[in-house]
């Protein structure tokens, strides 16, 4: 791992963009870790060099536009596309009963090839949603490329759903780092890796 993915994750704890404790999940499930990368917004010299881990695996791509996933997703890909000078468009999470009703916003053309962007990947449900508002209007979708999988399944159902997934970081990269670091202990680590496997099975 290079070092502008450990600067990443360690200023990321110094904002509490990750934090340790208790904390109850979309799902219902109860995390020993969280993870809040909107407040990214907040910090744009981190952004940008969030933005630039991104580009250390989309040049690697193929595509014509750039997709945020609604809502952390769409600071993201903005910075990808300032940064990269690539084009963006991002999809509503409902359709304006109003104007153009327009579900995607941006420019795009048929048969166009997207990348989809976001934060994290828990369980997969926000892309797969995303990719469904994209694949309507007869865009293409081939990789789902986000910041941190919390290893928790979320991989796999993209793959199964016959996309490819790209991580910059896992949970396991994150937890190594800050303990080597001296940021979290022994303890939260095992707490961690424990819910990981749980809620996997689960």
């Amino acid at each position: 791992m290079n070092i502008d993915k450990k600067e990443a994750i360690l200023d990321l704890y110094a904002i509490k963009a990750i934090q340790f404790g208790r904390f109850k999940l979309k799902s219902g499930l109860i995390s020993p870790f969280y993870i809040d990368l909107r407040l990214l917004c907040s910090y744009p010299h981190l952004l940008k060099l969030i933005a630039d881990t991104f580009w250390g695996k989309l040049k690697l791509l193929n595509f014509d536009l750039i997709v945020g996933v609604p809502y952390t997703g769409i600071p993201i890909a903005t910075a990808i596309s300032l940064r990269c000078n690539r084009p963006m468009v991002f999809t509503r999470k409902h359709k304006k009963s109003y104007g153009r009703k327009k579900l995607i916003e941006g420019e795009f053309h048929l048969g166009q090839k997207v990348v989809v962007i976001d934060d994290v990947v828990s369980d997969g449900a926000s892309k797969l949603e995303t990719i469904e508002s994209i694949e309507r209007e007869k865009l293409t979708v081939s990789d789902v490329v986000v910041f941190l999988d919390r290893g928790q399944a979320g991989k796999e159902v993209i793959i199964k759903k016959g996309y490819n997934f790209h991580s910059i970081v896992s949970m396991e990269n994150v937890l190594k780092i800050l303990k080597d670091k001296k940021r979290i202990t022994s303890a939260q680590v095992k707490s961690a890796k424990n819910f990981i496997r749980q809620s996997r099975k689960k």
